[in-house]
């Protein structure tokens, strides 16, 4: 690339974004004291969308360790935000279920979050929001496209100069260190 200025401008705003994100959710968690994390309301819309499920099956899904679930889990059923089900093909396992008091959890998260981004959004006309957010959807399936080339050793990007060498397999990624996996 030629002008490589532009790009750096937007690694270092996305850079920016991720701390502020980071700072934010610390905010949040202090504040919160006892209410559902962020990390657990996304096992709870998990399960909400795609149905009762096994813990191993909703480990998966959120591309989490089967013991950091299984803990998240046992808190959102002690408060009775998630119920245990017999599984009827497997009389030996059992389904994690959203309850009504999970569905009200998620009703509210979803208000408080449509709220939030109404007043971080307040002054943007609907086309600068149209454009954001097709720049944004964008952006967020290159990253991950890139992303997962980069981790599995492949050239990330359809201009990759022939003959530069590809990422070794399981090389750091400059933006892995500014991740929030906890979305």
């Amino acid at each position: 690339m030629a002008d490589r200025e532009p790009v750096a401008s937007v690694a270092e705003s996305f850079m920016n974004l991720q701390r502020t994100v980071r700072r934010s959710k610390a905010r949040l968690l202090a504040a919160a004291g006892n209410d559902v994390e962020s990390a657990t309301h996304l096992l709870l819309h998990t399960v909400e969308a795609e149905g009762p499920m096994r813990a191993s099956a909703l480990a998966a899904s959120v591309h989490s360790d089967l013991s950091t679930v299984s803990r998240q889990t046992a808190t959102l059923v002690s408060r009775g935000l998630l119920e245990r089900r017999a599984d009827q093909r497997d009389g030996r396992a059992c389904l994690l279920a959203v309850t009504d008091a999970g569905r009200a959890a998620i009703a509210e998260h979803e208000h408080g979050r449509q709220a939030f981004f109404d007043a971080v959004l307040t002054g943007w006309s609907a086309e600068e929001l149209r454009q954001f957010a097709r720049q944004m959807e964008r952006f967020t399936a290159a990253y991950d496209h890139t992303h997962t080339a980069w981790m599995s050793g492949r050239p990330g990007r359809p201009d990759s100069r022939p003959g530069a060498p590809a990422p070794a397999a399981g090389a750091h990624h400059p933006a892995d260190s500014e991740e929030d996996h906890t979305a």
